[in-house]
């Protein structure tokens, strides 16, 4: 390319034709004349327009995917997010499926002085769409290029090097299952340095085999290395189980059920309710069972103990893993993160380094093959002596964890093993045969870790 000096900078052909400093475009081609000082000024300033359009980046973005994980984003946004200004909100679902039709707050982000607003996009469907499986739902995401631009608009940027995404998504249905993997990995694409947790809940006892067969499938997507896992972490959930636990508000209400999955949410993005101070990083969390080679983990909850009744950090950590919201084999415990929030009045009694002590001497008894913890905490403002606990458990293998997923996904394989897999299901055969071989793998790993 030749290139010559003139009043507005450097100026060139593309073809290496010789022109007049002031000339528009070529003599001899006719293509534009590039004026790298003045194009480069107009870009500039296209770039800082845009930037201010788009305000600051939120630090932590909340996606749900599918009917319930929709459903969950929504509560969370009602009950401890809208007043978040450093966080962003997205759900998306299948147009056939969705229940509800929230109002698009507009093409960008709120702006760093204002609540968060709750978008929505509705992947399109079309009309007698096969659907029901996990691999449908996933050929459904895979072929929409507008996720792309909804990812953008919730605020993930390349630019950005401190974002957090939590994933919420039940995992039987077709949506849920098929789209979060390649949500998660365009969103990754949009973002390298991106942190993500997945809250995934498992299909109860009396859901079908398919759905089972979905939750098997998707997981094997989250946690799958060979290609880089989609996820940082993954918190599995029971349905049935979470349907046991119970907690207690500030307030003295009870808490259970999804609304519990709100609060875990809250302790682990930072979201307290009349907060004053936290530490909540979940980008380090992340950043740990990454590096660790952890993906799974079994939350254990224990929501507004009071500290006058149970005594002690430990006494709350025994009710929390009396009952884990996925089954857990104690001995494969490889990661403990535990998240405290305590009110600011016992702030002196309860400091961190005191705590940590004794959550090092209670790993030390419950855990014997542990290999790291963290411990993060959180003060509130209020008369409450109410202490909540979010205890995550990683390293059981999916043999235990997706026990009941992986029977019902062979059952269901069993039954449809002589029909066309591309046909009915929208997998193949050899597809399904390397679902099951990543889940292997990753147990595999996990017990190499614990030796």
């Amino acid at each position: 390319m030749t290139t010559h000096s003139g009043k507005n900078g450097l100026v060139a052909c593309p073809n290496n034709h010789l022109n007049a400093h002031d000339a528009a475009v070529c003599d001899n081609c006719g293509l534009p004349i590039v004026r790298f000082e003045a194009h480069l000024d107009i870009l500039l300033r296209t770039l800082a327009e845009e930037r201010h359009q788009l305000g600051a980046a939120p630090q932590k973005l909340f996606i749900g995917v599918g009917e319930q994980g929709c459903r969950l984003v929504r509560d969370f946004h009602s009950s401890w997010g809208a007043a978040q200004k450093a966080f962003a909100f997205l759900t998306i679902d299948s147009a056939t499926d969705a229940r509800y039709t929230i109002a698009a707050p507009g093409d960008r982000p709120a702006s760093a002085d204002a609540a968060s607003p709750l978008m929505q996009y509705l992947i399109p469907s079309p009309e007698g769409a096969q659907k029901g499986y996990y691999a449908l739902g996933e050929r459904l995401a895979a072929g929409d290029p507008k996720i792309d631009d909804w990812l953008r608009r919730s605020g993930i940027r390349a630019t950005s090097g401190n974002q957090s995404v939590f994933l919420l998504s039940a995992l039987g249905g077709a949506t849920g299952s098929g789209a979060s993997p390649n949500i998660l990995q365009r969103a990754k694409a949009s973002n390298p340095q991106l942190r993500s947790i997945v809250v995934a809940l498992l299909p109860g006892p009396d859901e079908p085999d398919s759905a089972h067969f979905n939750a098997f499938c998707s997981l094997s997507q989250l946690i799958r290395q060979e290609t880089g896992a989609f996820t940082d972490m993954v918190l599995l959930v029971d349905q049935d189980r979470l349907n046991r636990v119970r907690g207690v508000s500030c307030s003295g209400e009870e808490v259970a059920r999804e609304a519990l999955l709100s609060h875990m949410a809250a302790l682990l993005a930072g979201a307290l309710q009349n907060g004053d101070s936290g530490e909540a990083d979940p980008a380090h969390l992340a950043k740990m069972s990454r590096s660790m080679g952890v993906r799974s983990f079994v939350p254990c909850l224990a929501i507004g103990r009071s500290l006058e009744i149970f005594g002690s950090l430990s006494n709350i950590l025994n009710s929390a893993v009396s009952c884990p919201l996925t089954e857990m084999d104690r001995s494969s415990v490889l990661l403990s993160f535990l998240l405290v929030q305590v009110p600011q009045k016992l702030a002196s009694s309860l400091q961190k380094e005191n705590l940590r002590a004794d959550l090092n001497r209670w790993n030390r008894q419950n855990f014997p093959h542990l290999k790291g913890s963290a411990l993060q905490l959180s003060h509130y403002r209020g008369g409450a002596d109410r202490v909540d606990v979010c205890l995550l458990l990683g390293g059981n293998p999916m043999a235990i964890q997706a026990k009941r997923a992986k029977a019902g996904f062979d059952r269901f394989k069993a039954v449809v093993g002589k029909k066309s897999w591309e046909e009915e299901f929208g997998a193949s055969s050899k597809s399904v045969l390397e679902i099951e071989k990543v889940m292997k793998q990753y147990d595999t790993r996990l017990a190499e870790i614990a030796r």
